[in-house]
Formats: structure tokens, C-alpha cells, sequence
């Protein structure tokens, strides 16, 4: 309902940095912090240009909040001045030429336990749903519009009088011969069924911000925008008795969707209700208010004392990137890993993301100090929405050469291997391998750390009193992991092909061994085996890699059936 971009603005100057910000105070020198804090001011202020002067969102609002209340912490922890905000230099640029009769600015955002305190005390108290759109002035004399202004800074907006016209939901005159009706409400994208807890934002402020930048409207256009009117500023005194008269001008969603509270699970009854429930519109969040308007300063600029902002959970969380470490996988997949500074997003602490490949990695260009935006997806699993802005210090990763892993490397230990050769002893393990029960990453990782394994078939030779002697593996450990070992030793011989990493296609037949299938040419995987070519190819390369061989001739030294 009111943009977080006005409303930081205008609350940013009385933020207190609490000691907890404080210490999470980068150790930065102080060039350094200079330049990053200079970098985030100016993306902030390039975001601010978008929204009031383009009409557009180039930032979801709880990114921006997030990105404003990380630039105010740094600008405590370096004690530089923040008198002159990023917003501030953009929405001079941008006011309009007409005064607002009553100023538009933003709220202050409390969490539930500020809100719980806000409340306390008061009474006479309404919640509202803080609808996700673009902020309007209307201005009736004796029932008949004269004029629609855009919130501009605040105190100044812009004629959108023209566009009026193709706004249906906009009434052009009203049941009503009162000389003078200031209403202040919520340009939004209509929608069907839009539930926030489950849809989000959905880009529709910035739909609608882009239809009103637009020079005219089209009468199907103007359909597609609803309006809320949230306050009547030189209306009867009352809430009860403003919702009243604006049912009979016609704007019954004022009085569906103002609630009264008594205390703060009231207000959270709404606020749960809402995010969960199907409404006409895409909300943020809820806002509280008192039934009376303070009017005797109806142009202040500063965050209104008779109204404060709920948000909902965010979506979207704000955090910067410390390293990027590479998992390799048994097929010698490469999966970059961004680390975090923590974040909380939901009920989740999130430290690290899957960036998916090395291809996604060089394509997002990142680096450590950069600042992404995470959500969840359908399974509650992070993933990086996109790079909010970049440090300005640019320091670049060790990235694994993707020609070095491949389904046929790393079948031994070595520096450059422990990843990949960890991963296929892990697999050895599975269940859908040789099933090996408990025996896992950790198992095998002793194993190595311990020189016991250098090569994949090494721990065919460990006995249970060979475990018993290393540091980390007590009586009854040695003996489970010996059992395992020993049960492996049994399986047949097409289940030691799959945990060995055979390609899946190969089927094996009854009378099968690895002196039969090593033999078979590339044609007579195609032919006999009835294989297509890249099958077949794979399956010719498995069987006469170098260290595939070597490994089959040690499970034939140990008895393994088939080999």
C-alpha cells in the first residue's frame, strides 16, 4: 500500500542500529568500506530513479528494505553520514508539479513483537491488508473528479488526470454533493484468486506502475487496474462512520477489508487470514491504524504516528555471498556452492545454495561479497533468484576444470581426486549398490584419512582386527563395518557393475563375465547387445578404460564373482 521506497526514505533517519547490527560490522579497511557503501547508495539510488520517475520496479519491495537497512548499518559501523539518503536524491528529481492536499508518506515496518508493543496501550485500532500497488490521490468537488495525482515525493505528485478516464474502477462522479472528498488509496492489478502465501508479489506493482507510466491508456488496460481506498483524510472522524459513507459512494472493498482490533492476535488473525486466503489483489502485508487521522499536520514529511506496517514473511531474503566451494559428484558432475552470511527465509537457516552448474556460475559472474536474493521453491529448497548488486571488490574463484571429471576419473585417491573418488566409494555403499548398511561418507572418509584406502578396492582386504587398530573405529563399529564389508563381497556380479559406475544401459546376461563384455567391440555392443551408438560408445569406453581394468583384475585377486 505504501512503497517501500517513500517509506524508508522517510523512516531511515530515525532507524536505531541495534547492537546486534553492530555486530555484524565487516572488517573492512577503510577504503574499502567506502567504496562498498558508495556502490550500494547508488544502486539504491538507480532503483529509486526506476520507481518514481520511470513508474517501474526494478526490486521487489522486501529486497529494497532489506538492501536500505543494510546500507544504514554500514553507514553506522563506518560513522559516515546518511542525512542525504539515495531516495531523497531521486525523489526530487522526480516530484511532481502539483501539491498533494495530504501528504502520502510511508509507515513504519515493525515486526510482530514492535507491533505487539505499538498496540498495547491503544484502542480504537483497524487492520487492513497493505495492498501491493501503486499509490493515488483522488479529489472530488461536489461528487465530480478533478484530479488524480501520483504520490511523487510525497508531498508532490504528478497529473495522472488523463488516465483516469480509462480507469473503470475509478469513479468519475460520485452520490454526493459534499464540496470537497480527498481519497487516498491503492492502484492494483486485478487478479483472480491471488493468494499470497502461494503466488507472491507476482511482479504486479510493477505491471501497474508500467501501465500508468504509459502516455495513454487503452480502455482494455484501464480494466485490468482495481482501486482501494485505504483513508479519506478530511472524512468523518470515525473509522466505523468513514467506512460507512464510503460503502454508500461505492467503494465496498474499503469496508470488506478494514477490519477492527482489539489487541494483537486480532491483528494476526487477519494478517494469517489474508496471506492465506484468495483476494483480488497481491499484498505485502497488513496495516494497523488508528480510527482517527491526525490532520493538523495533513503535509508533514515525516512516517505518520496514527498507522504502522505489518509485513508479511518474506519471500525473498537479502544476503551476501562469502565463498563458492565445488562438490564433485561420482560422474564427475561439477556443482558450485554459494556460502552465505546466514539468513533466515521461512522457518529455514540458509548458509548455502546450489548454484547448479559451471555454466550457471560463469553466467552469473560471481564473487565473494556480492548480494543475491534467495527464496524457496515449491520444496522448500533455497535457490538464487538473481545478483541484487555487486561488490565492488572483485575477487574470482579456483574453479575445477570441467575437462578433468568425467564418468571414468578419479578411481584413486590424490589431491585433486578426493571429491570425486570419495563419491565413488560412498555409491559402493548405497543400497541400490552393494548395500552396504552404515557404511557412508563418513566411513569412508576415516578409511582414507587413516591411509587405510588409496585405491577403490583397497578395504576388500581390511579384516575386522585390520579396524580395530585405527584411532576412530571402536570394537563395535570395526566389527559392523567388517560384516558389510563381507556381506559386499557376495553380491553378484551385475550388482558390482552398477556400483562400480557401469552405464546403465548394459544389461547383463546369465553366463556374463568381465573377460566377455571386455571383449565385445564397439559394433558388438551394437549389434549383439542391440545398444544405439552412443550407447554403445560409452559402454566400449567403460569396459576398456585403464583404471576400470585395474580395478576388475583386483576383485578378480579377491574372488569377486563375474570377475
Amino acid at each position: 500500500m505504501f512503497h517501500s521506497c517513500v517509506s524508508t526514505l522517510v523512516f531511515s533517519s530515525a532507524v536505531l542500529i541495534s547492537t546486534a547490527a553492530f555486530a555484524e560490522c565487516p572488517a573492512w579497511p577503510s577504503d574499502q568500506a567506502q567504496q562498498e557503501i558508495t556502490t550500494l547508495r547508488q544502486q539504491i539510488t538507480d532503483w529509486d530513479r526506476s520507481y518514481h520517475r520511470d513508474a517501474g520496479s526494478a526490486v521487489a519491495d522486501e529486497i529494497y528494505d532489506q538492501a536500505l537497512e543494510q546500507l544504514q548499518i554500514w553507514q553506522a559501523c563506518f560513522n559516515v553520514s546518511h542525512t542525504a539518503e539515495p531516495a531523497a536524491t531521486a525523489l526530487t528529481s522526480v516530484r511532481g508539479s502539483l501539491e498533494l492536499p495530504f501528504s502520502q508518506m510511508g509507515l513504519r515496518k515493525l515486526n510482530a513483537t514492535a507491533l505487539q508493543e505499538w498496540m498495547s496501550g491503544r484502542d480504537d485500532l483497524w487492520v487492513q491488508p497493505k495492498v501491493d500497488g501503486v499509490a493515488v490521490t483522488l479529489l472530488y468537488k461536489h461528487g465530480q473528479l478533478q484530479q488524480m495525482l501520483s504520490r511523487g515525493d510525497g508531498l508532490q505528485g504528478q497529473n495522472w488526470m488523463p488516465h483516469a478516464q480509462a480507469i473503470s474502477a475509478i469513479p468519475k462522479q460520485l452520490p454526493s454533493k459534499q464540496p470537497r472528498i480527498t481519497l487516498q488509496g491503492e492502484l492494483y492489478l486485478q487478479q483472480s484468486q491471488h493468494i499470497q502465501a502461494q503466488h507472491g508479489g507476482s511482479n504486479a506493482r510493477s505491471e501497474v506502475a508500467g501501465l500508468l507510466n504509459r502516455n495513454q491508456l487503452s480502455p482494455a488496460q484501464g480494466d485490468k487496474i482495481g482501486l482501494f481506498i485505504w483513508e479519506w483524510p478530511d472524512g468523518p472522524a470515525s473509522m466505523h462512520e468513514r467506512l460507512k459513507q464510503l460503502q454508500h459512494l461505492g467503494f465496498t472493498d474499503s469496508t470488506t477489508y478494514s477490519q477492527p482490533v482489539q489487541n494483537f492476535s486480532q491483528a494476526k488473525y487477519w494478517q494469517q487470514l489474508w496471506y492465506n486466503s484468495a483476494l483480488p489483489f497481491a499484498s505485502d502485508g497488513v496495516v494497523v491504524k488508528h480510527s482517527q487521522r491526525n490532520t493538523q499536520h495533513a503535509r508533514s514529511n515525516y512516517p505518520p504516528s496514527w498507522a504502522v506496517a505489518w509485513k508479511y514473511p518474506l519471500q525473498q531474503a537479502l544476503t551476501a555471498v562469502t565463498d563458492v566451494t565445488f562438490k564433485i559428484g561420482r560422474t564427475g558432475r561439477i556443482t558450485p556452492i554459494a556460502h552465505l552470511k546466514a539468513v533466515q527465509l521461512d522457518d529455514k537457516t540458509i548458509r548455502r545454495v546450489s548454484l547448479g552448474s559451471l555454466q550457471k556460475l560463469n553466467q552469473l559472474s560471481l564473487n565473494r561479497g556480492d548480494h543475491i536474493a534467495i527464496a524457496l521453491s515449491g520444496q522448500a529448497i533455497p535457490h538464487l533468484k538473481e545478483v541484487v548488486w555487486r561488490s565492488p571488490q572483485r575477487q574470482n574463484f579456483t574453479t575445477p576444470k570441467a575437462e578433468n571429471y568425467h564418468a571414468l576419473s578419479c578411481w584413486q585417491s590424490s589431491p585433486e581426486c578426493q571429491q570425486q573418488f570419495l563419491a565413488r566409494l560412498t555409491w559402493l555403499g548405497h543400497k541400490k549398490a552393494l548395500n552396504m548398511p552404515g557404511i557412508g561418507a563418513k566411513t569412508w572418509q576415516a578409511l582414507i584419512d587413516a591411509k587405510q584406502i588409496s585405491q577403490l578396492t583397497d578395504w576388500l582386504a581390511l579384516s575386522a582386527d585390520d579396524l580395530k587398530q585405527l584411532p576412530s573405529f571402536a570394537h563395535k563399529r570395526s566389527a559392523h563395518t567388517a560384516q558389510a564389508f563381507t556381506q559386499a563381497k557376495l553380491q553378484p556380479f551385475s550388482v558390482w557393475l552398477k556400483a562400480l559406475g557401469a552405464p546403465t544401459s548394459v544389461t547383463v546376461m546369465p553366463n556374463d563375465t568381465w573377460q566377455t563384455l571386455a571383449a565385445l567391440s564397439q559394433q558388438e555392443w551394437q549389434q549383439l547387445r542391440h545398444l544405439s551408438r552412443s550407447n554403445a560408445q560409452r559402454a566400449h569406453a567403460f569396459f576398456q578404460h585403464a583404471a576400470v581394468q585395474s580395478v576388475a583384475l583386483k576383485l578378480h585377486e579377491h574372488g569377486i564373482n563375474g570377475f
